[in-house]
């Protein structure tokens, strides 16, 4: 970054030498031959004429030597008062940038250490979340349903996938039924005309496409939904915690010695 102030200066100060060459330059090739070929045209006309105009051609000339003579140290000086403005202020972005570099990887190692040190979060004994367990100890004990959802089945091939879920599906299926009775939200059949009445309850009806003014409103049944009648749950076996879905197994018999 100092590398870069330091050559910043140094363009200011090049593009002041160089508008001063051009500016002696300029001088050179234009105003200097149209002075002379005004000096020209003046020796020409009658001598009345001359005394008119030889005070505006002296005052010209006056202003051209005065221009040759103060532009150059004009320019540089700019460039000079520049580079000693602009250098504290380009030092201090530098400190403000190296000091921002310096702080960012701090930052990001106390986010960091603050994320290792978060606890993780805990099933309560709240009845809803005792409640979910259950559910899942049920369908776990009853179908495999944790082991297959956890399962990576990408190397599998389709039907032995298909047979595992033909298993699963049966399993979970009898062991939902058992202890949970299931009813459809609306009992017309899907793909058919259904009205929504004015007093219909939004927890049990979600409206989708373009819903305009008010209820009641008529639209085709995408999905009858389902709720809850009958819920009865098995206890949980003495002294097990909510919180384990499925035991591991283990298998006691004779260990060999080596």
């Amino acid at each position: 970054m100092k590398r870069m102030v330091a050559m910043t200066l140094v363009v200011i100060m090049l593009t002041m030498l160089v508008l001063a060459a051009g500016t002696y330059l300029a001088t050179q090739l234009f105003v200097d031959p149209a002075l002379k070929d005004l000096n020209r045209a003046v020796a020409a006309i009658q001598p009345e004429a001359q005394q008119q105009i030889m005070p505006h051609l002296a005052r010209l000339q006056e202003l051209r030597n005065m221009g040759g003579f103060y532009v150059l140290p004009i320019l540089l000086l700019a460039g000079l008062l520049a580079t000693l403005i602009l250098w504290p202020l380009l030092q201090r972005s530098v400190n403000r940038l190296s000091g921002t570099r310096e702080e960012t990887p701090k930052i990001a190692e106390a986010d960091i250490g603050a994320k290792k040190e978060r606890p993780k979060e805990t099933v309560g004994d709240d009845p809803i979340q005792i409640g979910a367990c259950r559910i899942l100890s049920v369908l776990q004990n009853k179908g495999r349903l944790i082991d297959f959802l956890e399962e990576d089945i990408t190397s599998y091939p389709d039907a032995q996938i298909g047979t595992a879920v033909r298993s699963i599906h049966e399993d979970c299926g009898k062991a939902l039924h058992e202890y949970v009775t299931l009813a459809p939200v609306l009992f017309e059949k899907e793909g058919e005309t259904v009205v929504v009445p004015d007093s219909f309850d939004p927890s049990e009806i979600r409206l989708t496409g373009q819903i305009t003014g008010g209820p009641p409103f008529e639209g085709t049944l995408q999905h009858s939904g389902w709720k809850v009648t009958r819920l009865n749950l098995p206890d949980y076996p003495k002294g097990q915690k909510h919180r384990v879905i499925a035991q591991a197994e283990v298998e006691i018999g004779q260990i060999s010695e080596g």
